[in-house]
C-alpha cells in the first residue's frame, strides 16, 4: 500500500528550507518530519527545530502562502492620471454651478449662531463641500463649520453644521464630537466665511503660490510617496517604510499587507506633504490651548482588516525638529481633520489649469 503523503509537500518543504538553514548558524538542528494530522486525511510536511541536548523542539509549518516572483513586493495601487483628472474635472464643473447657484437652506439654529450665518459665503461653501466619485455632493458628509460653549474635543457640544438634504444643503446647529469629525473647518473658515476670505495662501495652502506645489503634489499622485515625504522634511517610522515599499513589517502581518498597502496608497492619494508640519503644530496648539496632553499622534485614516477594538492606522507625530509618519494601534475614532493636510480643492484646480469662479489667494 503506498505512503499518504502530504499533498502540498513540495511547496512546504521549498519554503521551510530557508528557515532550516537558519537553524545551523544557531546551533540547532533541523529536521523535515511528516506530522499526522487529526483535521486532514494527509500529514503535514513539518520542520523540527532541536537544540544540541534534545530539551526542547518546535515544529515548524506553512498554512498559508502567496506566490510572487522572487524578490518581488507588492505593487501600491496608483490611479491614472488620465482617470483621476476626468473625476476632478466633474468635481470642479458640479462646484463651479453649484457656486453659482448656491442652493442652502437654513434649518434649526441656536442663537450663538446667528453671527456667523450673517456671514455665510453660501457660495464658498457649495463650492468647497465634500464631492463623490460623480461629482455631486457627499451625502454621508456632516461638515463641522463652529463650535460654541465650552468645547472639550472628546465631549459633545454644540455645533454649526452643513449637510446634504435632497439637492441641497442644509445648515444647522448639531450636537457633535469635534474630535471625531473629518470635515472640520472651524480652523479653516475661510472655506465657508466671508469675513476670511481674503486669508493669503501662505495660510490657506501653506504655500505663497500653486507652483510651489506642483512638485509634491505631481510625486504623491504617480506613488512616488518616499520621494514626496522626503522632499518636504517628512520622517517616517520603520513600520511605514516597510509598508511603503509593498513589503511586511512583522511576518505576523503578512497577511494583512495586502489590505493595508492598497489602504495606505488610497488614503494618502490626496496628501499635501508640505502641510503637515502646520498641521501638527495647529493641532497641538489647539490642545496646549486647552490644557490637554499631546503626548500620543493624532490619527489620520485607518488601514483597515483588523475587527479588534484597537485598530491599525496612520498617525501623524513630531520629533520636535520634523513631522514624524507613524503607524499605530488604538481604539479612538479621532483623527486630524481633512482640510489640515490634504491638497486644498481649489489649490488643485488651479493646478489643474481650471480657474475657480470664486476669490483664490494669490
Amino acid at each position: 500500500m503506498p505512503t499518504v503523503k502530504d499533498r502540498h509537500e513540495t511547496w512546504r518543504t521549498e519554503l521551510l528550507t530557508p528557515v532550516a538553514r537558519q537553524c545551523g548558524p544557531a546551533g540547532l538542528t533541523a529536521s523535515f518530519e511528516d506530522l499526522p494530522s487529526k483535521w486532514r486525511d494527509t500529514p503535514v510536511r513539518t520542520l523540527r527545530c532541536t537544540d544540541p541536548d534534545n530539551s526542547w523542539a518546535v515544529l515548524v509549518t506553512v498554512v498559508r502562502g502567496y506566490r510572487q516572483p522572487p524578490g518581488d513586493s507588492l505593487s501600491p495601487p496608483v490611479e491614472r492620471a488620465e482617470v483621476r483628472q476626468r473625476r476632478e474635472r466633474r468635481r470642479f464643473d458640479h462646484r463651479q454651478t453649484s457656486a453659482a447657484s448656491p442652493r442652502v437652506r437654513i434649518g434649526v439654529v441656536s442663537d450663538e449662531a446667528a453671527a456667523d450665518l450673517d456671514t455665510l459665503d453660501r457660495s464658498a461653501l457649495c463650492w468647497h463641500f465634500p464631492r463623490g466619485n460623480t461629482g455631486a455632493y457627499q451625502r454621508s458628509a456632516v461638515v463641522a463649520l463652529a463650535g460654541y460653549g465650552d468645547q472639550r474635543p472628546h465631549l459633545r457640544g454644540r455645533w454649526l453644521t452643513a449637510r446634504v438634504e435632497g439637492d441641497e444643503l442644509l445648515v444647522g446647529t448639531d450636537e457633535l464630537i469635534p474630535a471625531n469629525q473629518r470635515h472640520r473647518w472651524d480652523s479653516a473658515r475661510w472655506l465657508w466665511d466671508r469675513r476670511q476670505a481674503n486669508t493669503p495662501a501662505t495660510l490657506r495652502w501653506q504655500v505663497d503660490g500653486a507652483e510651489q506645489a506642483a512638485a509634491a503634489v505631481a510625486a504623491v499622485r504617480r506613488g512616488a510617496l518616499p520621494e514626496a515625504l522626503t522632499s518636504a522634511g517628512v520622517q517616517t517610522d520603520e513600520e511605514l517604510d516597510a509598508l511603503l515599499t509593498g513589503v511586511p513589517y512583522r511576518l505576523s502581518d503578512a497577511e494583512l499587507t495586502p489590505t493595508w498597502v492598497a489602504n495606505l496608497y488610497r488614503g494618502l492619494a490626496d496628501l499635501a506633504p508640505w502641510r503637515l508640519d502646520a498641521a501638527y503644530r495647529g493641532w497641538r496648539d489647539g490642545r496646549l490651548a486647552q490644557g490637554l496632553p499631546v503626548r500620543d499622534p493624532v490619527v489620520l485614516f485607518g488601514l483597515g482588516g483588523v475587527g479588534a477594538a484597537r485598530k491599525p492606522k496612520l498617525a501623524l507625530d513630531h520629533t520636535g525638529d520634523a513631522p514624524l509618519l507613524c503607524l499605530i494601534h488604538t481604539g479612538s475614532s479621532a483623527v486630524l481633520p481633512y482640510a489640515h493636510w490634504t491638497v486644498p480643492v481649489d489649490l488643485d484646480a488651479l493646478l489643474y489649469g481650471w480657474q475657480p469662479n470664486l476669490p483664490y489667494p494669490h
